[in-house]
């Protein structure tokens, strides 16, 4: 049998995306169950519920000592709350921060039901903001699908946050909506696609209304903003970028590009994020 160039060159591209989100997948479901399944972390404590999502703390309020500023942690799609683990064990981020690193409700567990409503996500994060006992205000800081998290969650509780971290976050409706591959990983089976990409695309699918619902919102944030993105991100388009600093009219933003850099950027820059942030935020 043979093909066209047109078609052989998709039934290609299909197979690498199957193949590829098979191993991806088994080896996120792997890493959830993994930090789900230890429930305490060594160096950080016990993985604790509260609603219907997880979280790390560290620097927990006393009355012993003076409050430290709260930062709350949040991954993007699919992930966990170890996604963060790095800074939560930042020996400089202790110094300065109460932390907490949350796991999103829909990924406590691979059996759990997707919550694709970023409203529903934000009002999961509304108690996490309010354990901030330093006066200040809590930081959100999320990456990729974290992002727009973050941002309905200022929007929705604007009194409780004191300032936002976007890395490489989307947020763009016309920039932030399914692909093919989304719609094609649709009708494959769990089994092939893997619990952690099948999850995430029920989060993709119906992001951009949601995105567009919020464009007159922003406006209405006046929190300083920090914006990390590298301009070769493969799975965020960089001009979210440009979007959401361009969107912030009323915030005092700080936009760093990062050449070279793509959608890892959190992890393989994260002692620059780290003191960019404390410059921001201290």
């Amino acid at each position: 049998m043979s093909f066209t160039p047109i078609a052989s060159n998709f039934r290609f591209r299909c197979l690498v995306v199957i193949v590829a989100c098979s191993v991806l997948g088994s080896l996120t479901s792997q890493g959830l169950a993994q930090a789900d399944s230890s429930r305490f972390i060594s160096g950080v404590g016990s993985v604790r519920s509260l609603g219907n999502l997880e979280y790390i703390e560290v620097n927990t309020p006393s009355f012993d000592n003076a409050a430290k500023q709260l930062i709350v942690f949040v991954h993007g799609t699919p992930g966990s709350l170890s996604a963060f683990l790095r800074y939560v064990n930042d020996p400089v981020m202790r110094e300065k921060f109460h932390m907490i690193s949350v796991t999103r409700p829909g990924w406590v567990s691979d059996g759990d039901s997707k919550i694709p409503s970023l409203q529903e996500q934000a009002r999961a994060l509304e108690p996490i903001l309010r354990m901030d006992r330093s006066g200040r205000g809590a930081l959100l800081m999320g990456h990729s699908y974290g992002g727009p998290v973050i941002a309905r969650t200022a929007m929705d509780y604007s009194e409780l946050v004191a300032g936002l971290v976007f890395v490489a976050s989307t947020g763009d409706p016309q920039l932030s909506g399914p692909r093919w591959y989304n719609r094609f990983a649709t009708v494959l089976p769990r089994f092939i696609l893997g619990a952690g990409l099948k999850g995430a695309n029920a989060e993709i699918l119906p992001l951009r209304p949601q995105l567009e619902e919020m464009l007159p919102r922003w406006q209405d944030l006046t929190m300083p903003v920090l914006i990390v993105q590298g301009d070769e991100d493969r799975l965020v388009h960089p001009r979210n970028a440009d979007f959401i600093e361009r969107m912030l009219v009323n915030s005092d933003v700080t936009y760093l590009q990062r050449q070279g850099q793509g959608h890892f950027v959190l992890w393989e820059e994260a002692e620059l994020i780290r003191d960019a942030l404390l410059e921001k935020f201290n």
